[in-house]
């Protein structure tokens, strides 16, 4: 940090009779002063941290758009197979009680609930009660 008295200097004002300075010197040895202290130094680290974070930002997100398409893609699988499902169940119906058995059995262990995972059973009614109507 500058003190006072290389403020006064470099702007000029005159301090124990000291003539005043020549802005154009002023202006050099500020400069001067600010090179010695690494301040142009440390602006262009700045920028070029800053041109690092831009760039991981533009990664992030290019990343988090493929990621969403990806989501997009497998959703649309899901229901694809979800209205053929629906189908050939219209074709030969399943009793609830067997499908509610299986999801209780492929994922009591991944759940909480020793009945299986609450939204898979939710999931499994919904297409039981699609092919029916």
């Amino acid at each position: 940090m500058l003190c006072r008295a290389a403020v006064k200097m470099f702007l000029g004002t005159k301090m124990s009779g000291q003539e005043e300075r020549n802005p154009d010197d002023t202006s050099q040895m500020f400069l001067k002063h600010l090179e010695g202290t690494g301040f142009f130094q440390q602006i262009k680290d700045l920028e070029k941290n800053l041109r690092a974070i831009a760039e991981d930002l533009q990664t992030l997100g290019k990343t988090a758009t493929q990621r969403l398409e990806e989501t997009e893609s497998l959703a649309a699988h899901v229901l694809a197979v979800e209205a053929i499902l629906a189908v050939m169940l219209k074709a030969n119906p399943v009793e609830s009680g067997e499908v509610e058995a299986m999801v209780k059995d492929k994922t009591a262990g991944l759940s909480d609930s020793p009945e299986g995972s609450p939204a898979v059973q939710t999931i499994a009614a919904d297409i039981l009660s699609g092919a029916r109507d």
